[in-house]
């Protein structure tokens, strides 16, 4: 069978579509001659759309699900894989009248959606979930996909977004102090979606002032999208130091991945922009629950960068809390080993 077309659909969250980029470059490193047409979510758009190797992208979003319903069948796809899967997608897969349908079997309607599906049970979280989206590729032909091999989990960040960058370090004076004080930069994203726990915002708080006191010549960017505006303000103001500066992002999402590759260091907990750091190889220390489901092993960063440090504050707590959104046992013992790691990085 001659493969003209592909289909692969990543419909979910920013983190979820940066560990699925291996999977996508493996399908053309496949099929070279054949078109790769990523599914997407709008927010998403701009991971992937400076990828050579991804042909054409749809935005889920641009269309009613009626409408993308529709239009699916006129792609005329040879394979139709979803990394994940939902409804919605499982009615995608089989109304693109694919001869090759992959994709995890979960609920009842995947195994009438995917020929080739696979039994996953990924919230047994054995692997990292990248892994579980390149052994979706692999279904397609075993001794392709390793022959094929080849690991690419890079992104990129075009020149008009680091202008932005260069210009935010200018306009906030980070550039002058890295000139003349030779400083460094520490960006730390604060907020997330609540997919997984965080540390409190006084407890942030808390981390960058002592972060600041035992290192003078340090800039900290705090990352946040729009929405979280007033969020990081008011902590900015408990910490009350002039060398902390916030990011507040309206625009694109690498304007964040910019900002990020000029960095000397990023901290974050289990959420899109540590994904991002990871794919940009910077060094890393991230913050991350116990929970299976959230865990390292599968939600890690993933790749050949290997300079990340992890601290899992409920790791000996068996009665942990998954209800709250922040840690029950993250305490001062855990700041300063946050803090000596983050140091460390820098030197």
């Amino acid at each position: 069978m001659e493969i003209k077309k592909i289909i692969v659909s990543r419909t979910d969250k920013i983190g979820d579509l940066v560990l699925s980029i291996p999977s996508f470059f493996m399908l053309k490193k496949m099929y070279p001659s054949a078109e790769i047409i990523v599914l997407v979510r709008n927010y998403n758009y701009e991971i992937v759309k400076n990828l050579s190797y991804i042909d054409r992208i749809i935005k889920i979003d641009d269309y009613t699900q009626k409408e993308l319903l529709e239009k699916i069948e006129y792609f005329k796809a040879d394979i139709f894989i979803a990394l994940y899967s939902d409804s919605f997608v499982s009615k995608l897969a089989v109304k693109s009248k694919a001869k090759i349908r992959i994709g995890p079997y979960s609920k009842l309607n995947s195994f009438f959606s995917y020929n080739r599906g696979v039994f996953q049970k990924r919230s047994m979280s054995k692997k990292n979930e990248a892994e579980y989206n390149l052994d979706l590729i692999r279904k397609i032909d075993k001794k392709l996909f390793d022959n094929s091999y080849e690991l690419n989990t890079e992104i990129i960040v075009p020149e008009n977004n680091l202008k932005i960058a260069r210009a935010f370090f200018e306009r906030e004076g980070i550039q002058e102090q890295i000139n003349k004080n030779n400083s460094q930069v520490i960006v730390i994203n604060p907020f997330m979606g609540g997919s997984a726990k965080n540390i409190t915002d006084d407890q942030y708080a808390d981390l960058i002032k002592e972060l600041l006191i035992k290192k003078d010549n340090l800039e900290i960017i705090l990352t946040v999208y729009i929405d979280d505006e007033e969020r990081v303000l008011t902590l900015c103001d408990k910490i009350k130091d002039k060398r902390v500066h916030p990011f507040i992002n309206s625009g694109e999402l690498l304007n964040i991945a910019a900002i990020i590759q000029k960095s000397h260091v990023y901290f974050g907990g289990s959420t899109g922009p540590t994904h991002i750091a990871g794919a940009l190889n910077k060094k890393i220390v991230s913050i991350y629950p116990n929970k299976k489901t959230q865990s390292i092993t599968r939600w890690g960063v993933f790749g050949a960068n290997k300079d990340i440090s992890y601290i899992v504050p409920d790791e000996k707590n068996p009665k942990e809390n998954y209800k709250s959104k922040n840690f029950d046992t993250y305490n001062k013992e855990m700041e300063e080993v946050l803090v000596k790691l983050i140091l460390d990085k820098l030197k």
